[in-house]
């Protein structure tokens, strides 16, 4: 059985899989995580990586940090205080710690259904992986799945950007990221939903996702403290000053999502016929009244006037 990890462990495990290297220095944890450190390298989620040659702080240094020296005198690393004594620093405190990947994704998919079994595949090195397609309560079929790590840096974001230019989500992808929500990029793409792993894990097990949270966050979205309008990832639903609004019919969601996208380029206003034919809507659906049949409550936030529509907020 698998080493167990508390919530602050898995928070620590988080926070270093958001470095640049995904590493932390042995001292750092000594000085400041030993419990959770320990937590975490019993679980095989850290492993030793080398060696660093940065002493931890040291209060009569100014707080900054120690550069160490080869002591052959002394058979090991150190450096010498103000009063030049020669301070060693042990072997374990050279140490790097770097995340040991492979196992993180399994313990964070290890409540979920992933259909086929295959390999993570990565599609940026060290920060974005297809896991494969997804099972959740509540949707009759599967949902493609991703795992990214440092979306808040710009040069991750961009390459995450262009993945998934070169493999287009197929109406909906679930990426699930490492990068706490708060620091997300608040740039939204059309057919994804970044979710904050921390946001939806199950805090009895560690760091792995609970499907039923997932799939409640992704049938609602998310929406930010600033942006008056927000899509979710599927089209199924849009929240507009705070009253959300849910879409079950691929047509009034394929209808939403366009106009969703027209205002969010910034050019709301869309001719109404060449959003009725985005939606494959029939010839004798020629108005946006007969393609929401049966309910109103879309010309709340739609406006309709001359040949165009757009959302309105």
């Amino acid at each position: 059985m698998a080493a167990m990890i508390d919530q602050a462990a898995a928070r620590l495990m988080l926070t270093i899989a958001e470095t640049p290297g995904a590493r932390i220095a042995g001292s750092v944890l000594s000085d400041f995580h030993p419990r959770h450190g320990r937590q975490l390298m019993e679980a095989n989620l850290l492993m030793p990586q080398g060696e660093t040659l940065a002493a931890p702080l040291d209060l009569d240094h100014d707080d900054e940090p120690v550069r160490l020296i080869w002591s052959g005198e002394h058979g090991g690393y150190g450096y010498y205080s103000p009063g030049a004594d020669w301070v060693a620093v042990t072997p374990d405190r050279l140490s790097m710690f770097g995340v040991n990947m492979p196992a993180l994704l399994v313990r964070m998919l290890a409540q979920l259904e992933i259909v086929g079994g295959a390999e993570p595949l990565a599609l940026v090195p060290d920060a974005v992986w297809e896991i494969g397609n997804v099972r959740l309560p509540g949707r009759s079929k599967p949902v493609p799945l991703w795992v990214a790590r440092r979306l808040s840096d710009p040069d991750c974001w961009s390459a995450f950007v262009t993945a998934t230019r070169v493999r287009p989500a197929p109406g909906l992808r679930i990426v699930l990221s490492t990068t706490p929500t708060g620091r997300l990029p608040k740039q939204m793409f059309a057919g994804h939903e970044i979710v904050g792993v921390g946001d939806v894990a199950d805090h009895a097990a560690g760091i792995a996702v609970d499907p039923a949270l997932l799939a409640v966050r992704i049938r609602t979205g998310t929406l930010p403290a600033d942006v008056p309008i927000s899509m979710s990832a599927d089209g199924g639903s849009v929240t507009v000053r705070g009253k959300r609004y849910t879409f079950t019919g691929p047509k009034q969601r394929a209808i939403i999502r366009h106009l969703y996208e027209a205002w969010e380029n910034g050019e709301p206003e869309c001719l109404t016929d060449a959003v009725l034919e985005a939606a494959d809507c029939a010839n004798s659906v020629n108005t946006l009244t007969k393609a929401f049949s049966g309910r109103k409550d879309w010309q709340e936030f739609i406006k309709v006037e001359g040949g165009r529509c757009w959302i309105q907020c």
